[in-house]
C-alpha cells in the first residue's frame, strides 16, 4: 500500500462523514420547520408528549375538575367541628 492509497482513503471516509451529517442536520431542520407549524393537538395521539401538561389534559373529567377549581369548588371539604 502507498500513502496515495491510504491517504484517498481518509478523504472518502471524511466525506462520507461530511454528507451524512449535512443529511442528517437538513432532515433535522426541515422536520422542526414542519413541526413548528403544527399545533400540540395536531401532533397526533402522542403529542402531549411534547406539550408538558400530561396525558390528562385534554379529558372531560380533568377540564371539568379546572373549571369547577376556577370557581372556587374544590374536592377538599371542610370539617366542622
Amino acid at each position: 500500500m502507498s500513502c496515495q492509497g491510504i491517504g484517498l482513503r481518509q478523504v472518502h471516509v471524511l466525506l462520507l462523514w461530511e454528507g451524512v451529517a449535512l443529511g442528517l442536520c437538513c432532515c433535522w431542520t426541515w422536520a422542526g420547520v414542519a413541526g413548528a407549524s403544527a399545533g400540540p393537538s395536531d401532533a397526533g395521539p402522542m403529542g402531549w408528549l411534547l406539550s408538558g401538561k400530561g396525558p390528562f389534559h385534554d379529558s372531560l373529567e380533568f377540564t371539568e375538575s379546572v373549571a369547577r377549581y376556577q370557581q372556587g369548588y374544590t374536592t377538599r371539604y371542610k370539617i366542622y367541628r
